[in-house]
């Protein structure tokens, strides 16, 4: 179903900055990657391209530390990027999308902070557009936002980010950002247009936990056999999955269930 355009205009680097509580004080010292390690880890299983991952401490705007194939999907490198200003990786992104994406991150850490944080996990953001790659051409990516570090006053401290290339999906449109409830299966998109409207709709596929499962698998390249085996499943029941998430989405093979899935926020 749709619904109701919100309005919100695109923001620059310094008021994005400020969504986050930056300039403010920490209040303890932590070393983040050892905190996070665990979700980087879980997301080398599952990424669907070739990926870069970084952390930025919030508070200092600084990008801490990172890895993936940072020098391969972005012109910066490794030693430029860390313990340096983040608006770095500002500097590389499309300068169409840049202030949409800083109006998508701070509508979202808007959004993750009022709520209770037993809703917070059953969220899913990711950012769709565009920066340089390491010949300084421009790509589109799937950014997310899955850990983050909070302060005793619940503040962001330090944030992780992994971008992973979809060029071989995504070839053009605009910077969008999808919010998926993995409750109910609901995902709402949000686009910034010219006129610096904020729309938004919902899409309620239904798919399951299962299916999404099958779906990271499929977006890996596996087949059915493969898939079967490693999710101790028969071949049939995960072709019966397969189909049905094709009539779903309305599409035609799993080259478009991927592309839609993609868009769409389901992987």
């Amino acid at each position: 179903m749709n619904i109701q355009p919100n309005f919100l205009k695109p923001i620059n680097s310094r008021r994005f900055r400020l969504s986050f509580g930056a300039d403010h004080e920490l209040e303890a010292q932590v070393d983040p990657q050892k905190i996070l390690q665990p979700t980087i880890d879980h997301f080398k299983k599952f990424a669907i391209g070739p990926y870069f991952w970084f952390i930025v401490d919030l508070k200092k705007w600084k990008t801490v530390c990172g890895g993936g194939e940072i020098e391969k999907l972005t012109p910066l490198r490794a030693h430029e990027l860390f313990n340096d200003d983040h608006q770095k990786i500002h500097d590389i992104t499309h300068p169409m999308d840049l202030h949409q994406v800083n109006a998508f991150s701070s509508f979202w850490v808007n959004l993750f902070l009022s709520l209770p944080e037993d809703r917070r996990e059953h969220l899913k953001m990711t950012l769709y557009f565009r920066i340089l790659n390491s010949n300084r051409e421009y790509y589109w990516i799937m950014v997310q936002y899955p850990d983050s570090i909070h302060d005793y006053d619940g503040s962001f401290v330090y944030g992780l980010v992994i971008a992973t290339d979809i060029s071989h999906i995504k070839k053009e449109g605009q910077a969008m950002m999808s919010i998926l409830d993995i409750t109910d299966g609901n995902c709402q998109q949000f686009y910034c247009t010219e006129q610096k409207k904020l729309s938004s709709s919902f899409l309620n596929c239904e798919i399951t936990k299962r299916e999404r499962t099958i779906l990271h698998y499929l977006a890996l390249g596996f087949g059915s056999k493969e898939i079967a085996s490693r999710l101790e499943l028969a071949v049939k029941t995960v072709d019966n999955h397969r189909q049905n998430m094709l009539h779903k989405t309305n599409s035609r093979s799993s080259a478009e269930l991927i592309a839609f899935s993609v868009t769409n926020g389901y992987l």
